[in-house]
């Protein structure tokens, strides 16, 4: 079976790597930002959280260009212009500059980040889907475990303005790669095979859940009718709600961990990147083995049930320890946990939703409730570490909120499960009246 659709997905996997990269650099920045401006937990807080709001405003303007435009020039641009800004946060000073740099950085990764999914959504087979999103998650933590420590060093050695300069420039190569090997969809590229491309046109028709069996073909839907399916869909919204506490407990967890190991447990900056090392690498996994048991299982919302339910204890239990072998087991099976929940909910969305607003669905879903989530955790945090001095009632809330909201995954089983049943019913349908065509046809040209 060509595979050409791995090389798209590589070049998505490395832009993944550089977008949590360049997002926590400044995570392990933080504490020396802070001795040398001066600032508060809170106003180091606001600079960390001032990202997600320029994220939620990219991901849902990326949301609607995703379903409206075509992806490739624009995201390319600004993923340049994400670079540039990146290399900017080490030029900053003052607050205000800060804001400024990290909110439009924040709006051009968002902008950049939605139409990832929607591409993953256009060139993988439907039961790829779990692993295929882990690996892009396995990205991510890779771009944090390969570059943690060079960020640590870059610090250690140079100041952590040069480690903003670095990075940026580092990401230039990521870039060119985006732009020579994705496309919008596989009838678009110049590379692919008839055969690869037929494959996953027809795999993905039947598998939408605007299949129509009459036609043998997914029925076209207009952008604003879409746009009413997902406004009455009762699950959408819940999975949001969800999404808000799984957004506010993962990106929070990316900006305040490196900053809890050196404030709270007194490591050096550099052993800080590399005592997350595991962690990161404990997260990548999380998000392969998520996908592999939702494709395997069928049962996504199972998935992100189980793993949502270990969170609160997983973080409860991190902020108690006090020996380091302790820590850093349960900071990994924390990361570990939200990673493969935050797999099991995304793509439990791409197998229920139409594709035709799957940009706009996850530009609510990750851009507002996650960003909402991510702009509110870091603030809450600095907040709660200014008034009592420690990190722990600031994690364990964000972990036991996770936990609790969980349970709302129950009901949305048996709606997953009737949405799947229904699609295998419609499959067979059409096979049964292609059959039948392909009878009759026979009868009569004897």
């Amino acid at each position: 079976m060509p595979r050409f659709r791995f090389v798209v997905m590589g070049a998505l996997w490395l832009t993944t790597f550089f977008l949590f990269l360049d997002r926590v650099n400044i995570s392990l920045a933080a504490p020396r930002i802070m001795d040398e401006l001066g600032l508060s937990g809170v106003q180091m807080g606001l600079i960390l959280s001032i990202y997600y709001w320029g994220y939620i405003v990219g991901h849902l303007g990326g949301g609607v260009a995703a379903d409206r435009l075509g992806v490739r020039k624009w995201a390319s641009v600004l993923f340049f212009f994400w670079c540039v800004l990146t290399a900017l946060t080490g030029a900053c000073h003052t607050l205000w500059q800060f804001a400024v740099v990290r909110g439009l950085f924040g709006v051009s990764e968002g902008a950049v980040a939605n139409p990832l999914q929607k591409l993953a959504n256009h060139w993988v087979l439907p039961h790829e889907r779990g692993w295929v999103y882990g690996v892009l998650l396995a990205s991510g933590y890779l771009g944090l475990i390969l570059g943690m420590p060079l960020v640590g060093w870059l610090i250690e050695d140079w100041g952590w303005r040069v480690m903003f300069y670095g990075t940026g420039a580092l990401t230039i190569v990521g870039v060119g790669l985006f732009w020579l090997l994705v496309y919008d969809r596989p009838r678009e590229h110049p590379w692919i095979s008839e055969q690869e491309k037929t494959l996953i046109e027809e795999a993905l028709a039947k598998d939408r859940v605007t299949f129509d069996p009459q036609q043998g073909t997914a029925r076209s839907l207009s952008f604003a009718e879409g746009v009413q399916i997902l406004v009455k869909n009762w699950v959408f919204w819940a999975v949001c709600l969800i999404g808000f506490f799984i957004g506010g407990t993962f990106f929070t967890n990316l900006s305040w961990l490196p900053g809890y190991l050196v404030k709270e447990r007194h490591f050096t900056v550099m052993s800080s990147g590399i005592y997350l090392t595991l962690p990161y690498i404990a997260a990548s996994a999380g998000g392969l083995l998520g996908g592999y048991l939702g494709d395997r299982s069928g049962l996504r919302s199972a998935v992100g049930l189980c793993t949502g339910l270990l969170t609160g204890p997983a973080m409860v239990g991190l902020m108690l320890s006090q020996d380091l072998f302790f820590i850093v087991l349960l900071m990994s099976i924390a990361l570990f946990v939200t990673a493969a929940m935050v797999n099991g909910m995304i793509v439990l969305l791409f197998d229920l939703l139409p594709a035709e607003v799957l940009g706009i669905a996850m530009g609510i879903y990750i851009g507002l409730f996650g960003g909402l989530g991510g702009a509110v955790g870091p603030l809450l945090l600095g907040y709660s570490y200014d008034h009592t001095g420690s990190f722990f009632w600031g994690f364990s809330g964000l972990g036991i909120g996770v936990t609790l909201m969980s349970l709302v995954l129950i009901p949305i089983m048996f709606y997953e499960k009737r949405v799947k049943r229904e699609k295998v019913e419609k499959a067979a349908l059409a096979q049964a009246l292609a059959s039948g065509k392909g009878e009759l046809r026979e009868v009569l040209g004897r």
